[in-house]
């Protein structure tokens, strides 16, 4: 069995994506139409490790919210992780969200539009973003 399950591990690649960016909030209304009620700025590391057999995929971020005004309504930190293994036909994930009293993004740009919009980081900024983000966490 251990042999089998060494094989099916075998090769994996691991790729990091680190992003900071803003982006429209919306709740449908008594209608059923989507209104903006705000944006939330992010800064977030994403870790996806994809191997023949497996999936396993980590998030940290940082959300701050404001409202439709511009007003800061809260930041959480969320710490979510999530695996598939076809070996043991088994998925599993957690996520665990803590709150914040002030805003805590940094590099982000103000929303501009009603939609999403993000900064291409510079390697130095994303080492900023990573190592910002990490902070929260220890």
């Amino acid at each position: 069995m251990i042999v089998v399950v060494l094989n099916g591990c075998g090769k994996s690649e691991k790729i990091e994506h680190i992003e900071a960016f803003a982006t429209e909030m919306s709740e449908q209304n008594a209608e059923g139409f989507f209104e903006r009620t705000g944006y939330k700025k992010v800064n977030a590391i994403t870790i996806v490790v994809e191997g023949e057999k497996h999936v396993k995929s980590e998030i940290k971020m940082i959300e701050d919210h404001y409202d439709i005004d511009g007003n800061f309504v809260k930041s959480e930190i969320t710490l979510a992780d999530g695996s598939r293994s076809d070996i043991f036909m088994s998925t599993d994930g957690d996520e665990r969200v803590t709150k914040l009293d002030n805003p805590s993004t940094i590099l982000v740009p103000e929303l501009v539009s009603d939609e999403h919009h993000s900064i291409k980081l510079t390697e130095e900024q994303k080492i900023e973003v990573k190592e910002h983000v990490l902070s929260f966490i220890k």
